[in-house]
């Protein structure tokens, strides 16, 4: 009787071995939803045995949450994804991160690869000036152009309290030009919404003219036809080489290093150009059609340096918030 049941409880061990042998590994994020999705199953197909779960956010919800569980214990993620390169460094700073080295990153340019080795710039874009197609003939040139009273009531942005790469470029483009710059948006009656997609979806529909935001997502509403164009301004567009880490928390670690080494892989780099339009972090890799490379993006950049842009973006995402939200 005892080898019956013996037998029995190893057939039922076979039976559901797949499930029990799943690996859950979880991932904080801001890219995209249908990014990663895209991604959850090549990276699933890939490693059976791992299932990725994704909770997708804007930076600042993000922050939050991550706030929230360390007050409770412990960080539950066991991977970051975001466009805020400050926030990772500050959680860096704070003992929160894994030093990982990828085999991939001896594929990756030096700019994009923490100097200490805990994130990789893994998702390139840049901040830059978006236009309707139809209703905007000679857009903006420069980000002061936006300053001029012919823009009034026709421009909108993110938030930067939600959207991490806003929250960059009010820095960089706080530390550049002052709070003045905050000032004249203001004056001109900027239209602040919740995130990047929004502003982008709003310039398309024609409900405003212009819009600051991702040069990414602008290319992703041209391959679909939209009336939208977009301007890399000659005082700079701002350059947001998304970070990648592990944290240092994490119970699965092998299964977080994997997925890490497949986002910077060739193969995971040509899925964020044929998905998301963006800029790829590898040289051997083609970027979307028409689209500045990797070098002469950091080429053409507004001047933005990380320990001056560390040390400001909360008083410039405050200031951001106080100028034009009256907040």
């Amino acid at each position: 009787m005892r080898n019956v049941i013996v037998f029995s409880l190893a057939l039922i061990l076979v039976g559901c071995g797949g499930a029990l042998a799943k690996e859950t590994l979880l991932i904080y994020t801001s890219t995209p939803v249908e990014i990663m999705t895209r991604f959850e199953q090549m990276f699933e197909a890939k490693y059976p045995d791992i299932d990725l779960q994704v909770f997708r956010s804007g930076t600042g919800t993000i922050a939050s949450k991550i706030a929230a569980e360390r007050e409770a214990g412990r960080v539950m993620a066991d991977l970051i994804w975001v466009a805020e390169y400050t926030y990772l460094e500050q959680l860096k700073a704070e003992g929160l991160l894994y030093k990982y080295e990828s085999p991939e990153a001896k594929n990756i340019p030096a700019l994009l690869i923490d100097p200490d080795g805990y994130y990789y710039g893994a998702r390139i874009f840049a901040m830059v000036i978006a236009y309707n197609t139809n209703l905007v003939k000679d857009p903006p040139q420069k980000w002061t152009d936006l300053l001029d009273p012919q823009w009034k009531g026709q421009i909108i942005v993110a938030n930067p309290t939600y959207s991490g790469s806003i929250a960059i470029a009010a820095a960089v483009l706080g530390l550049n030009y002052g709070l003045d710059f905050f000032r004249g948006l203001a004056a001109n009656a900027t239209t602040v919404v919740q995130g990047n997609s929004q502003v982008v979806t709003e310039v398309a529909a024609g409900a405003y003219k212009v819009g600051l935001t991702l040069d990414n997502m602008v290319r992703d509403l041209q391959a679909q036809g939209s009336p939208i164009g977009l301007v890399y301004p000659e005082d700079g567009p701002i350059f947001l080489p998304s970070p990648i880490a592990i944290f240092s928390t994490s119970q699965h670690l092998e299964a977080a290093k994997k997925f890490v080494d497949f986002v910077l892989s060739a193969e995971g780099q040509r899925a964020l150009v044929e998905i998301g339009h963006y800029i790829p972090a590898r040289s051997d890799v083609e970027g979307p059609a028409g689209t500045p490379s990797l070098a002469e993006l950091v080429a053409m950049a507004m001047p933005a340096d990380l320990h001056a842009v560390l040390a400001n973006i909360d008083f410039f995402t405050d200031q951001f918030v106080k100028i034009l939200l009256g907040q």
